[in-house]
């Protein structure tokens, strides 16, 4: 199988969550730009700063992960492109590896993916970067959960 990533838009990605980023005639502060949630009362939002080195594309994915209880957020600190790939889930929570979509982030766009998306893990492309990850956690199994898949998937920039 193979999926052909594209430029990161809004409206492609709104299945999936929001992306974040400033458009000329933005206000100069915009209040929720996110969906951000946790249906878990436990569970504490756990900011991380990561340094990842860069992937080279074509990506070969194996497995693909979501978080069944929480939003999860990307956003480069150093302009740094990454990218993203999504599945959206049939009615039992299961991904429909067919639909996948790929996009390639500009280094001044972060996204927030919903409750429950399933996606690839975070890829940096062209060279490595600074990133804010948020996500709630409580330290079990609920904070995230990893999926093989039957065959890899090719992502080619």
């Amino acid at each position: 199988m193979l999926i052909r990533a594209r430029p990161l838009e809004p409206e492609a990605f709104a299945p999936f969550g929001q992306v974040l980023q400033h458009r000329p005639g933005d206000l100069m502060r915009r209040n929720f730009a996110a969906d951000l949630f946790s249906d878990r009362p436990d569970a504490r939002p756990n900011l991380r700063v990561q340094r990842t080195q860069p992937t080279p594309l074509p990506l070969t994915a194996t497995f693909i992960e979501r978080h069944p209880h929480s939003s999860q957020m990307f956003a480069p600190l150093d302009g740094g492109r990454f990218l993203v790939a999504v599945w959206p889930s049939d009615g039992r929570g299961r991904p429909e590896l067919d639909r996948g979509q790929a996009f390639l982030a500009r280094g001044d766009q972060a996204v927030n993916y919903g409750k429950g998306v399933w996606h690839h893990g975070f890829v940096a492309i062209g060279g490595a970067g600074a990133f804010l990850m948020l996500r709630w956690e409580d330290g079990t199994s609920g904070d995230e959960e990893f999926l093989p898949l039957p065959e890899p998937i090719r992502i080619e920039g």
